[in-house]
């Protein structure tokens, strides 16, 4: 129970928060071809679209940094891996659905959406030790990066028609 109700409230405050993570982090090209939690970068055209935006971004990190400190000493290593990679995912996710068009908004907060999937998939297989779960979480990175790969052509194909780059 006590595990439940922590993942809960992690995620609870990540809902509400991290978005100036992704004002923070890197802001060079993206890269899709390594998809650890490191690499949580938007598409250039997601940071065009959602620019201005970063300002009112900043509370939602603080909330959010002060959240998983205060939880961060009781989790196990698998816990912390998990966290570590929806702080990583929240942010870029959340400054992507800022794009004013719903269309590019979605396809922006999906594909760090995707990497945190790919991320946590990652945890799974590094910290389990169930043949099944492991077997799930090697089909789910490839199907996470599958959809990344779509989502990204789509968001080169029609971002500028979108008009909103």
């Amino acid at each position: 129970m006590r595990v439940r109700t922590l993942t809960f409230a992690v995620t609870l405050a990540l809902a509400g928060a991290g978005v100036a993570l992704a004002a923070d982090h890197d802001h060079g090209s993206h890269d899709h071809g390594s998809m650890q939690a490191s690499s949580f970068k938007l598409p250039a055209a997601c940071k065009a679209a959602s620019a201005g935006k970063e300002a009112s971004m900043k509370d939602m990190q603080n909330n959010m940094s002060i959240a998983m400190q205060s939880m961060s000493g009781q989790a196990t290593d698998a816990q912390k891996g998990l966290q570590h990679a929806m702080m990583q995912m929240n942010g870029p996710m959340m400054q992507g659905m800022m794009a004013a068009d719903p269309d590019v908004a979605w396809i922006c907060a999906m594909i760090p959406h995707h990497m945190g999937a790919i991320a946590m998939a990652q945890v799974g297989l590094k910290n389990g030790d169930n043949p099944e779960a492991k077997k799930i979480a090697k089909k789910s990175i490839q199907e996470q990066e599958k959809s990344i790969k779509e989502l990204t052509a789509w968001l080169d194909r029609n971002a500028r028609k979108e008009g909103k780059q």
